[in-house]
């Protein structure tokens, strides 16, 4: 390769130098975060520019440690291929988004608990010989972006975090014989929700605390753990609110619905009825008719 040409990798390989799966390449470049192949030579065929890898690296590291949502992370990234934030960013709200992600990996970390108790990272074959998740459904996960694990020094995937969470979660739902009511597809509509909800949350987090100073007598941590709690608190209050409502909205329907049907149940019948009086009148009529005529020619 002459100096001064860039390296041109496959996303397989692009992927392995990032150490995370393809599909989050491809995510990545849906969300705008990475530009798109710089040669195609077929259309299942493209390449990108090898230098994106440091940058993939620091959106996982930003969207996995920091909480950050994409959207954020490309508003404070520079422009690909750069793999570092903008340098008009200031020293202070460097400085807290390097102090929220201890705070809130403590917060959340202290919330999970594995089916075994005590990892807090397991190998993909250590998943698959636990936990009640098959292959198919775990390459689902991957997939879907569900799930992201890191590659450990010999080539495995390494679960630990959030992605522990959900598989352990998943088991457990197995476990307790309610796989029926929570089967994998309902995750894809449970993400695309939370999705948009946490997106909504970092930016009024980023508003009240990143770029505004902080209340008096309170710390970046008291404000960010509290706000974590809190903010599931409400999450929990509102799901079981619309839960109700929706609840009762249904059961209402169903029994408008059963008065629909009785109502017109008792329509039919009456209309039956009403045929059969109708038909008994003509008939009486008819035979009167007869009669008459009868004895009309007898006369």
């Amino acid at each position: 390769m002459s100096a001064g040409k860039k390296k041109i990798v496959k996303i397989s390989e692009l992927a392995a130098l990032a150490g995370v799966p393809a599909p989050t390449i491809k995510h990545y470049i849906r969300e705008g975060l990475l530009p798109e192949p710089v040669k195609r030579t077929s259309k299942n065929m493209a390449y990108y520019d090898a230098d994106l890898a440091d940058r993939v690296k620091t959106i996982k590291e930003l969207q996995q440690n920091r909480f950050l949502p994409l959207k954020v992370i490309g508003e404070i990234m520079k422009p690909a291929p750069s793999a570092t934030l903008r340098d008009d960013l200031d020293v202070e709200t460097r400085r807290r988004l390097g102090a929220i992600e201890p705070i809130l990996t403590a917060v959340h970390e202290g919330s999970w608990r594995t089916p075994t108790g005590k990892p807090k990272q397991m190998s993909r074959r250590e998943i698959l010989d636990r936990l009640e998740v098959n292959e198919e459904e775990l390459a689902e996960l991957h997939r879907l972006d569900l799930v992201d694990p890191q590659m450990s020094t010999d080539g495995e995937f390494m679960y630990s975090g959030n992605d522990l969470y959900l598989l352990s979660t998943i088991h457990e739902t197995r476990r307790a014989g309610m796989a029926n009511l929570f089967p994998m597809d309902i995750l894809v509509p449970y993400y695309a929700a939370i999705k948009n909800l946490v997106g909504i949350e970092l930016e009024i987090f980023r508003a009240g605390v990143l770029d505004s100073p902080l209340p008096e007598n309170m710390s970046l941590k008291d404000i960010t753990d509290k706000a974590s709690r809190l903010g599931e608190h409400l999450v929990i209050a509102l799901r079981k609110r619309l839960l109700i409502t929706e609840l009762r909205r249904l059961s209402q329907q169903a029994t408008d619905k059963q008065k629909q049907v009785s109502e017109n149940k008792n329509t039919k019948a009456n209309r039956s009825n009403d045929t059969s009086k109708n038909n008994k009148t003509t008939k009486q009529q008819k035979r009167t008719k007869d009669k008459k005529g009868k004895e009309i020619s007898k006369c």
